[in-house]
């Protein structure tokens, strides 16, 4: 017998497939199906019957009992219907005017051919010198198509700590999928200083609040774990009404979500629906919940959960040694709906110190590269060019007259090349967090939930 019961919305709420019905064997299937949900009970022996074939009232009593079992199940699960799974939304590429010049030019479309990338070897990651060779028209993080109009203007932030070589393997694949997509994007990494416990929520919140004073045109934000890469170059990275989940279908998960309301690894806001939320909790040291809090705030608000198919959704997670969950994460997360006093409203000037970079190439170098000027090997935009200069602190003669020149570049001028490359591929920001760290967060009274909803948050009833 096989049973399979779908919460709604649906149309056919309950189907049934002859070809296993075996009463005989008293074999026994139950299925129940919930948006991305399954609970399959295989091998369950009806205990009223030795044997179902030979009393078919007590057939339909079994049947009747697993049906209201289902029934409850599709009942508690109905609020997962704020979770939805589709295809990237691709707008029409119909002609539009530019407002600046006036010319007619059509809306951006990512290119249809699929990108071939393989899998990454963490002990061959490309240098940064190597990256802006791929990709000489990037300057400070950022990148446009010229031929076509974006619909939107992304900022892509990263928290960081630690990880230079899944930094470069990430980047390398970001500005391959990106300029692929033909999107206007701009790479921050938010980079945590010290010795304090990771925290990924207020590096985001200060990753969203740096990028906006440097560019108020922003209007999507993708948060990103520098550890997670794309496998798939039609996984989209725009942003739509919800609370877009892109990483769908991690391998370390068997490329399946661990539960429905999962918001982990790879997520894509709209600015408006950024502010509407007050952004990432700042409260959480340590790994853990602060991707669950962000999907909880905005089903607070009426914003879904809205994901690819994993088959799109594909990522490969960079093997790494794995934190542990910080200590009373799952007791603050009861705590979210105080969210207007912890989050991006929180942060002030004065809550975090930007830590700048100092100097450049010492004096005696830049004397060095002052005579005999700086091979650079290949060529980059003008964007690129000024800021290895800014970088090495060299006069412009140094660097732009050896642009000209074949011959071979030096360890030592490679390998302050490949430093200075750095700033090229995207804008990093260094973050002392310390004065934030002493303040403590306190979140509107009567707001805790209760222990059923902390459950059936996960998926477990």
């Amino acid at each position: 017998m096989h049973l399979v019961i779908t919460a709604p919305p649906v149309h056919t709420f309950c189907s049934f497939s002859s070809s296993l019905f075996h009463f005989g064997n008293d074999l026994f299937t139950l299925e129940m199906k919930g948006n991305g949900l399954a609970l399959c009970l295989r091998g369950y022996h009806c205990p009223f019957l030795p044997n179902t074939a030979n009393h078919p009232l007590l057939t339909k009593i079994c049947l009747m009992l697993c049906l209201l079992l289902c029934l409850i199940y599709a009942a508690i699960h109905w609020r997962f219907r704020h979770v939805v799974v589709n295809l990237p939304n691709l707008v029409a590429c119909k002609a539009v005017t530019n407002k600046d010049n006036g010319d007619s030019l059509k809306l951006c479309c990512p290119i249809t051919k699929r990108l071939t990338l393989s899998r990454v070897n963490i002990d061959s990651a490309p240098t940064y010198l190597d990256l802006l060779r791929l990709y000489p028209d990037v300057c400070n993080g950022s990148w446009a198509p010229r031929e076509c109009l974006t619909r939107q203007k992304i900022a892509v932030l990263i928290p960081y700590r630690d990880r230079e070589l899944h930094l470069r393997l990430l980047l390398h694949r970001l500005h391959s999928i990106l300029q692929h997509q033909l999107i206007a994007y701009k790479i921050y990494v938010v980079e945590q200083f010290g010795n304090d416990p990771f925290n990924r929520g207020l590096l985001m919140n200060i990753g969203i609040r740096e990028a906006l004073l440097r560019d108020p045109d922003i209007n999507c934000f993708i948060f990103h774990d520098v550890d997670l890469l794309p496998e798939n170059s039609d996984n989209l990275y725009l942003c739509d009404a919800h609370l877009r989940h892109l990483s769908s279908g991690i391998d370390e998960f068997r490329y399946h979500v661990p539960f429905s309301n999962y918001a982990g690894g790879v997520t894509a806001l709209s600015k408006k629906n950024v502010f509407k939320i007050n952004g990432f909790p700042n409260r959480y040291w340590g790994w853990g919940n602060e991707d669950d809090e962000l999907c909880a705030r905005s089903f607070a608000h009426g914003i879904m959960l809205s994901r690819p198919p994993p088959y799109i959704g594909q990522y490969h997670a960079v093997r790494h040694v794995k934190s542990s969950r910080g200590s009373g994460h799952y007791s603050s997360f009861l705590d979210f709906r105080g969210y207007h006093n912890d989050g991006l409203t929180a942060l002030s000037n004065r809550s975090y110190h930007l830590i700048l970079k100092t100097g450049s190439l010492p004096l005696r170098q830049q004397h060095q590269l002052d005579k005999a000027g700086l091979v650079f090997p290949f060529s980059v935009n003008k964007c690129a060019l000024s800021q290895l200069i800014s970088e090495l602190g060299v006069p412009v003669t140094a660097l732009l007259e050896s642009t000209e020149s074949v011959r071979d570049v030096t360890v030592d001028q490679e390998r302050d090349l490949n430093e200075a490359a750095r700033s090229v591929l995207y804008t990093h920001l260094t973050v002392d967090l310390s004065p934030i760290r002493a303040e403590t967060i306190r979140p509107v009274e009567k707001t805790r939930e209760s222990i059923f909803w902390f459950l059936h948050f996960y998926g477990w009833i």
